[in-house]
């Protein structure tokens, strides 16, 4: 199961606690000092898909995001859908613009949220990577609970067997570790969804 399935059953609408999200610039460093991850620049929010809304609203919404991640030649976006009715906006920038990478991701969430749809986020992620090495590590944000995670999918060949998906549970624990004093890591491990739909992730 998905984090998509885990939050469609058991999401509850409510205002989404966004500003969390800048928690994240500060708390970078202590995660490099202890794992090596640093920021690899990705990041996307995920959401619901509504068909149109009250007169179009969600559609008007959705190309609010789009003109307002438009133009900076620094910055890379994207919109991409899932088969059960999610879709995902993606940003990426330079690495060491981390902390405005953060910024752009807050402000998909304000701007879904400004046009009432707070309730159909469901999470926004944050990539990391150690040097040039092929592990990947996810920083989840889940708004309705206003808490991180980390999510490490295991390098594809390392699982086994071939079209296995698996997680690296060892850096998502030295990555919750780091991060305890740093980060509102959720408590409950049963949360922690695994976001195998997120961009880039194989």
């Amino acid at each position: 199961m998905g984090i998509l399935d885990g939050l469609l059953g058991r999401y509850t609408p409510g205002m989404p606690d966004l500003d969390r999200l800048f928690e994240l610039p500060a708390a970078a460093p202590a995660l490099e000092a202890a794992t090596g991850f640093a920021p690899d620049g990705t990041g996307a929010v995920c959401h619901r898909l509504v068909e149109g809304g009250p007169f179009g609203a969600f559609d008007r919404a959705q190309r609010d995001v789009v003109r307002l991640l438009h133009g900076d030649e620094t910055r890379e976006t994207g919109l991409s859908a899932g088969p059960h009715g999610w879709a995902w906006a993606h940003v990426t920038r330079p690495p060491d613009a981390f902390e405005r990478l953060v910024s752009d991701l807050h402000m998909v969430n304000a701007t879904l949220t400004a046009a009432g749809y707070g309730p159909y986020l469901l999470c926004t992620v944050a990539g990391f990577r150690r040097g040039d090495g092929p592990q990947r590590l996810l920083l989840v944000h889940a708004p309705g609970r206003g808490t991180f995670y980390p999510f490490a999918p295991r390098v594809p060949g390392e699982t086994g067997e071939p079209g296995t998906r698996r997680r690296n549970n060892l850096v998502e624990t030295q990555a919750r570790d780091a991060l305890a004093d740093d980060l509102t890591m959720e408590p409950d491990t049963a949360r922690w969804f695994p976001v195998w739909d997120a961009p880039g992730v194989t």
